[in-house]
């Protein structure tokens, strides 16, 4: 069943007016702080895409000054999540497609190939670290209020702890940051009731058997694990845009050619 849909303002109002304002954390830097706030309104819909940003409304919610503010939506433009248009007004981007496909891509890719290289190989202390992480998740999903954000955060833990054991963690940091439209529509399907997130933990206990026991598959097989995993989305992707249809980019990403062909994801 689809939970209700959050109350975001979008178009021309101030996506600021609906923002939610988390704790600060000790020791966290003003721009730390209002990247991180920022960066969970978007991806909780609660900032929706195509939504005015106003520098002094969101630095009037966090009670911090505009400069930190600034500084944090820099950093969010690096990353595509808002568009600035100089001189003019700054909006929470649109969820760009191909930027979602690419990033979907590349991690299908990466992963399978990690897992391949890693079952059976991957440093104890660290299938301890993957075991904890799975404890955290079936304390997470089995709470009276579930926490889609913490789902999430744990769900990117898991698949961290496998890139940092296997000597990837560089690896793993760019695939994230070119992967932040595809976390978008992953965090949407949560939020929206799309998708349902223990649908995940069952897998990663699949994937943690695999690199603890070292259960060999072929790399066709892996493929189609991980791409069943990640790519989980596509299920339920054309409702999505029939329902939001004003949260889509169907152009290219910023900087991509014109002419870069459609990626078609699909199982080996």
């Amino acid at each position: 069943m689809k939970s209700a849909t959050p109350t975001a303002k979008r178009g021309g109002d101030d996506a600021a007016s609906e923002m939610r304002v988390l704790d600060r954390l000790e020791g966290e830097t003003s721009a730390e702080y209002a990247y991180r706030c920022l960066r969970y309104n978007i991806f909780m819909c609660i900032m929706a895409p195509g939504s005015l940003l106003r520098e002094a409304s969101v630095a009037g919610k966090l009670g911090v000054s505009k400069t930190p503010v600034h500084q944090a939506i820099g950093k969010l433009r690096e990353q595509l999540l808002v568009d600035v248009e100089p001189q003019s007004a700054t909006h929470v981007s649109k969820i760009n497609v191909s930027a979602m496909r690419q990033g979907s891509l590349l991690r299908t890719d990466v992963e399978a190939a990690t897992l391949f290289r890693m079952a059976g190989r991957l440093p104890s202390a660290y299938i301890m670290r993957l075991g904890e992480c799975l404890a955290r998740q079936r304390e997470a999903l089995t709470a009276d209020d579930i926490d889609i954000h913490r789902v999430g955060e744990l769900d990117d833990e898991f698949h961290r702890v496998v890139f940092e054991g296997s000597g990837l963690e560089f690896t793993w940091r760019l695939i994230k940051a070119a992967s932040s439209h595809y976390d978008r529509v992953r965090y949407m399907g949560l939020v929206y009731g799309f998708s349902e997130a223990t649908e995940f933990y069952k897998d990663h206990e699949d994937f943690y058997k695999r690199l603890a026991f070292g259960t060999r598959l072929t790399k066709d097989q892996l493929y189609t694990f991980m791409y069943g995993h990640l790519n989980h989305y596509v299920e339920f992707f054309d409702q999505m845009v029939i329902d939001h249809a004003d949260y889509f980019d169907f152009g290219p990403v910023p900087g991509d050619s014109e002419l870069t062909p459609e990626i078609t994801l699909g199982r080996r």
